[in-house]
């Protein structure tokens, strides 16, 4: 949780649900992604890719841009909602002003955890039929886990230090520090080396 000397910053519904649900939904990339690997598989797609004059990791980096792509396009749409649409529901205003650039900085680096692990799904699925059912519960899992549904200082004692593990909550806690300590890219860069870390070994 953000501190501000040794007091805890607490998020308002806004700043917590934004950046929560934008990662629940960056997450749930993993399902398309490793769907569409395993077809490749299945359907042959694959092995004509592999004869083309290029390396494995030429094929990996199109599809990890696309589907970033995608992640980044969902966040800027979450974004949107923060600041226009929800508080015409009585909510907060969600406030973005000279915080833009590391939000999409945290929302890169999450969407590339997203997508590594999506890879490593897609890779170890034999059928649609593994990599869907696996891929959703695993996210709502995570979800769960990392703070999405109910803030990681509303839980007890034993989930807050299981939430350590989830990659949502690290994400979760860089745009925390973004949004409530308006913070530089050094006060986050623990979050992203941990994101970053974890789409290596994905």
């Amino acid at each position: 949780m953000p501190t501000q000397g040794d007091k805890e910053i607490l998020p308002n519904s806004t700043q917590h649900n934004v950046p929560a649900w934008t990662l629940f939904a960056i997450f749930f990339i993993i399902v398309p992604l490793s769907i569409n690997m395993v077809k490749e598989k299945n359907q042959g797609t694959f092995v004509r890719l592999r004869t083309n004059p290029v390396s494995y990791a030429t094929v990996l980096g199109g599809k990890t841009l696309v589907y970033l792509c995608v992640c980044l396009i969902q966040f800027a749409l979450m974004l949107l909602v923060g600041v226009y649409l929800l508080p015409t529901l009585g909510l907060p205003q969600l406030d973005v002003s000279g915080r833009l650039p590391l939000l999409f900085v945290v929302a890169l680096f999450a969407g590339l955890a997203a997508v590594g692990l999506g890879l490593l799904l897609g890779t170890i699925a034999k059928t649609p039929e593994q990599s869907a059912p696996f891929g959703a519960t695993f996210v709502v899992i995570l979800a769960a886990m990392g703070g999405v549904w109910v803030p990681v200082f509303l839980m007890p004692r034993f989930m807050q230090h299981l939430s350590n593990l989830s990659p949502m909550n690290w994400g979760l806690n860089a745009f925390y520090d973004v949004f409530l300590r308006n913070v530089g890219f050094g006060e986050i860069l623990p979050e992203i080396l941990l994101l970053l870390l974890f789409f290596v070994i994905a």
